[in-house]
Formats: structure tokens, sequence, C-alpha cells
């Protein structure tokens, strides 16, 4: 049984502009959005080695994470102006999995703490490996104080890296709860999550021809 599955995508609030305001923020990443994937995770991976070297400090030609969040977003979702949707493409899809792969654990885990939390789960399914430090940065993450249905977003995560390994959310999420920086209620959102996935367990004992 598939609880998420066909779960409409929210839409972050970049994506809530419409008319001219969304063609100008789009117009900002055309030069990122023309290049390839390749070019596009290369270009990426030096901002995060700026970011890293700079070690906070505010410098000329230094992305700060937020700067780099919609490029993030952008890599993962593709664009308006032809290029399809990379889950919808399956050779496009793998093409980025080998990508992301090659760009070493440091890296990943810095563009998880870079992404917004709307683009986690597409993050992690993509990673051909997820580790416990990659699993914990993901569940640090916070939904905007302005998103209507946190705990949607919140279970979207736990999903995805349950679909990786139910011991791996589980390791992860301990790792969270034994940290003084444990988003508010995460305690709250991880066991409500977990009696959801209890339920569907039963459910699906119950009638296991359910789809």
């Amino acid at each position: 049984m598939q609880h998420f599955a066909g779960s409409p995508v929210l839409e972050s609030g970049m994506e809530r502009n419409s008319g001219n305001g969304r063609r100008r923020w789009y117009e900002k990443y055309l030069p990122f959005v023309a290049k390839s994937p390749e070019m596009q995770v290369e270009w990426l991976k030096v901002m995060l080695a700026k970011l890293r070297d700079s070690a906070g400090v505010d410098r000329t030609g230094v992305l700060s994470r937020e700067e780099i969040k919609p490029y993030i977003r952008l890599l993962l979702e593709g664009n308006e102006i032809g290029r399809e949707l990379l889950d919808e493409d399956e050779r496009n899809r793998e093409q980025l999995m080998n990508l992301l792969a090659g760009l070493g654990e440091d890296n990943l885990q810095l563009l998880l703490e870079c992404a917004d939390i709307y683009e986690v789960p597409k993050f992690i399914g993509l990673l051909r490996s997820c580790t416990k430090e990659l699993a914990f940065a993901a569940l640090m993450k916070t939904p905007p104080p302005y998103e209507k249905n946190p705990l949607l977003i919140y279970d979207r995560v736990f999903q995805a890296i349950r679909e990786k390994s139910a011991e791996l959310l589980e390791e992860a999420a301990e790792g969270v709860l034994a940290s003084r920086e444990a988003p508010d209620n995460f305690a709250a959102n991880y066991e409500r999550f977990k009696e959801i996935m209890l339920d569907e367990h039963i459910l699906s004992l119950l009638y296991p021809k359910a789809k």
C-alpha cells in the first residue's frame, strides 16, 4: 500500500508567483538552466567549495546557502522552457544519479543542507546510497513558517528515507532526537509517522489485495 502515492507536490514560495513575476524569476537563472546537467553539477560543486572555504564570511563571488537553494531546485526539477522533468525521463534520472554519486559525501551533505525541504524527498530518491549522515541532514530540515501543511512535508521526508531503509530512518531519527538542535515537535511528528506506517502494515495484512 502506498500511503503517499499520488500526493500533490506542494509548491514553494517561488513557485506560487505567476505572470511577469514568474518569468522574471526564471530569467535570472537562465544561464544555469541552459547548462547541461554535467555542467550544472560541476558549477554547484565549485560554489559549494567556495562556500565551505569562506567559513561563513561574506566574500565576493561566494553564494550563501539561501542563494544556492534555487539552483538545487532547478537541477532536480528541470525548467519550463522545454526540458522534461527528470522523474519523467528515466535516462535523465539515471544520469543525474550518477552525477550526484560522483560528488562525494561531503558535497552531498552540504547540498542537502542548502536545499529547500520541498526538494529533499526527490534528492534522497536520487541517491544511490543514503548514509546515516545524509539522512540526519534531511531530517534536520524544517518547512517555512508560511507552509499550511507542514506535517505532509515531514511525512514525505520520512517516507523518502524509509524507502531507502526502515533501519536507516530509525537510526537517523535517533540521532536527531539526541541532538540539541532537533527541530521543534520532531519527536511528535516522527511518532505520528510511525503510527501511520503501523496502520498501513496492519491494513495490508488484513487486505493483502488492496492497493
